[in-house]
């Protein structure tokens, strides 16, 4: 049969289309509500913006025991959990007054995320994909960009037409059936479930079935400097990554442009999608530390044209929208994939949820250090210019990445 009736398909679809809701929305469009929150309640940018802080340290002390989960648990099971936890949040926010209630819906939004979103995903994917895992992982990784494209558009038509309560509401119940109906009817954990092996639609015992016996362990892993060259590279990207996303609608009211900020997110989100689908399909084709180096190279062109956005907004703006997008989404895809390719195996929930615990706190730094010096400096350039650094570091240390012996069949 051809490639496209594999089941596997169908089940990335699904899982596709629920990460359009766990990332798409709560991680990259919830920061479009930030200014009616400063209007409504008289915060500022620091203060807007702690409970997102809160969010990321939630979902890095949660992942890796979601990790040690998935590695003991169903992984379906587990994002049922997840997408309860999700919708419920949605509708407490709907009707939140106080700060300590945003903090509190933050923190049950970090552990819907963290049972429905990322590791869980990644976790079916690697099971389902190998030959074609960088373009699996590509299209589904489009799922978060997709959401920030539709869905700040969406949520800011909405909070112009019924007010920012009201808006969350809408996008809540848009989840109800974008999260619940794909995890029931459509995704699986493991092709065995359905009598297939990965990539193909021949049955599990006609297929010689992958060596994971020399897949390392956590402590392996951790015994070698590759390791710790991704958790590095990792933690200075989501620093960045986290940081831009969380601050860039902020960033925008600054300046006062015309340009419209919903219309500049989407092209965001949508350069983004080009971006994960290109990284992981070059991925396949060639070696992934050079694919990861020319992702960490866009991001740091990207960072360099947002530092320069305040010069002439009305330009500079919609082209880091376009750069920076595809240069984030790069460089996630392949740290995704570099961790899969490395340590796909028994322990893989525990590494990937260690490396998922790190990106995470290096994201909420982001977002501190950026709301602390936009309140220290009066600006955002300084923080952005750091950004390019950052970059620029982070390119370094892809050049030192070897894949470890140990993580070979």
């Amino acid at each position: 049969m051809s490639k496209k009736n594999f089941y596997g398909w169908f089940v990335l679809a699904g899982l596709f289309v629920m990460y359009v809701i766990t990332n798409g929305v709560i991680l990259n469009t919830l920061p479009i509500f930030y200014p009616e929150l400063v209007k409504a309640f008289g915060w500022d940018q620091a203060v807007v913006t702690q409970p997102a802080q809160l969010l990321f340290l939630a979902v890095a002390l949660f992942s890796p025991v979601a990790g040690i989960f998935l590695d003991r648990y169903s992984a379906r099971l587990l994002m049922l959990v997840g997408s309860v936890l999700l919708l419920a949040a949605f509708v407490w926010y709907s009707r939140m007054n106080s700060l300590r209630e945003m903090q509190l819906i933050y923190i049950l939004f970090a552990l819907g995320i963290t049972l429905a979103g990322i590791i869980p995903s990644m976790h079916i994917v690697t099971r389902w994909f190998i030959r074609n895992r960088g373009l699996a992982v590509g299209i589904l990784l489009i799922g978060s960009s997709l959401g920030g494209a539709i869905f700040n558009q969406v949520a800011g038509s909405s909070i112009e037409a019924f007010g920012w309560r009201t808006a969350l509401l809408i996008l809540g119940a848009i989840a109800v059936a974008l999260v619940v109906l794909p995890l029931i009817f459509v995704v699986r954990n493991k092709p065995e479930d359905v009598g297939l092996a990965p990539d193909t639609m021949m049955p599990a015992s006609e297929v010689a079935q992958p060596v994971v016996a020399n897949s390392p362990t956590l402590a392996q892993a951790a015994s070698t400097p590759t390791f710790y060259l991704l958790l590095l590279i990792t933690g200075a990207m989501w620093f960045c990554i986290v940081g831009v996303i969380q601050h860039q609608a902020l960033y925008f009211k600054d300046l006062q442009t015309m340009v419209a900020a919903k219309n500049v997110l989407s092209l965001f989100f949508l350069s983004s999608i080009a971006g994960k689908v290109f990284f992981g399909w070059l991925s396949d084709r060639f070696p992934k530390k050079n694919i990861m180096l020319a992702a960490v190279l866009n991001l740091a062109l990207g960072a360099l044209l947002l530092a320069l956005s305040a010069r002439q907004p009305n330009v500079l703006l919609w082209l880091y929208a376009l750069v920076f997008g595809i240069g984030f989404s790069g460089t996630f895809t392949m740290i995704q994939l570099l961790v899969a390719e490395f340590y796909a195996g028994s322990s893989y929930g525990k590494i990937l949820g260690i490396v998922t615990m790190i990106d995470t706190l290096a994201g909420v730094l982001g977002i501190m250090a950026l709301g602390k010096m936009r309140i220290a400096s009066g600006s955002y350039q300084p923080a952005f210019q750091l950004l390019v650094v950052i970059c620029l570091i982070s390119a370094l240390c892809v050049l030192l990445l070897h894949k470890p012996r140990m993580a070979h069949d």
